[in-house]
């Protein structure tokens, strides 16, 4: 019992790369979930604010908004934009003219919120912020006075005022699953075949190496687009998860981010030296791509750096394009960006990952 301890031991030591990743990924992947989940530090929320009142009280609530948020007082056309466009904020708080002279005058006013539903748990703070900021603005003059504004709508990226939970959590985790499933099987198979001796016999079938590497990834770009669209198919069925309104935008999209995953898998094989490594490396990026990506959370609840550096992963790209289908009801000609960049990120990672696992393997 005491030789084979000695000899498990050693070998592990002995594979100083898996020894390195398996200290090194795990403090990543806990630096990626603690700094996500507890590492917003002041405002974080952004509020846009149209003033077109300009009176005391819209001072007064723009004043005690900027005490929980972080407001910024634009135009209309610049706050659509960052509503509708850009999706860097839930709702923009617009308002009216004569806003001050019917709240001083105890009427009740209609403030107008410029909303997207797809930011829904954002959308759901800001609404409970005005509504304090009222309570608090109403407190200062008179601590009995009733609510003195009222709440409309307008949905600026769909039809649709709210969405459902499982509309915002279904596309995030279908996509992890995917990610375990195809880069898993994609890195682990390229080196099993390389431990049961088949890989050398592939070195010398016809066709050339780079050929048939290709056919093996293609044979995983089909499995992870079947599963991908039966996670997404059974959501639809059993949680009522919409899949958007065009067909065609929804299956160049899930294509398009399975091509990405396997060429992140393939990426993974050529830089594990080992089995073992591959596991390792690959559970972490999984992680790591899930956190930054908004797999697990919206990305407004990421810390600024988390927010700056995530558009360098792909995963950003497949949810931007999965919440602008479901949550936003976008059509194909809103899937030209995403889809882009995935197939960029898809081919340069795949070229990579080919030339790696070649040049390490195929001289052996």
């Amino acid at each position: 019992m005491l030789a084979v301890f000695r000899k498990d031991l050693r070998v592990f030591l002995r594979d100083r790369w898996a020894l390195a990743f398996s200290v090194v990924m795990p403090i990543l992947v806990i630096t990626v979930i603690a700094q996500a989940l507890l590492g917003r530090h002041g405002p974080g929320l952004l509020v846009p604010v149209v003033d077109e009142d300009g009176g005391p009280v819209a001072r007064t609530f723009t004043k005690l908004l900027g005490e929980h948020a972080d407001v910024r007082e634009v135009s209309r056309a610049d706050a659509e934009q960052l509503v509708a466009k850009a999706n860097r904020a839930a709702a923009a708080i617009v308002f009216p003219p004569h806003l001050s002279k019917q709240y001083l005058q105890g009427r009740s006013s209609e403030i107008l919120l410029l909303t997207d539903p797809a930011s829904a748990p954002e959308l759901q703070a800001t609404k409970m912020l005005l509504l304090l900021v009222d309570k608090e603005a109403a407190a200062l003059a008179d601590p009995f006075a009733e609510e003195r504004i009222t709440l409309r709508e307008q949905n600026l990226t769909g039809d649709r005022l709210s969405v459902t939970d499982f509309e915002q959590r279904v596309p995030g985790f279908a996509l992890m699953f995917v990610l375990l499933a195809v880069i898993f099987g994609t890195a682990v198979t390229m080196h099993d075949e390389r431990d049961w001796g088949t890989l050398a016999r592939l070195l010398v079938a016809p066709g050339g190496f780079t050929r048939i590497l290709l056919g093996k990834l293609g044979a995983r770009f089909v499995v992870g687009l079947v599963q991908m669209l039966a996670l997404l198919a059974w959501g639809h069925w059993m949680f009522g998860v919409s899949l958007g309104p065009s067909p065609w935008g929804f299956l160049v999209l899930v294509a398009a981010a399975v091509f990405a995953v396997v060429a992140a898998g393939m990426l993974v094989a050529g830089l594990a030296g080992t089995r073992e490594q591959t596991l390792l490396l690959g559970l972490a990026l999984v992680m790591v791509l899930s956190g930054l990506g908004g797999c697990w959370w919206p990305l407004w609840m990421q810390p600024d750096w988390m927010r700056m550096i995530s558009p360098a992963v792909f995963t950003t790209w497949a949810m931007r394009g999965l919440n602008d289908l479901i949550l936003r009801q976008r059509g194909l000609d809103a899937m030209a960006l995403p889809v882009g960049m995935l197939v960029a990120y898809g081919t340069v990672t795949l070229a990579a990952g080919l030339w790696l696992f070649r040049s390490r393997f195929s001289a052996r």
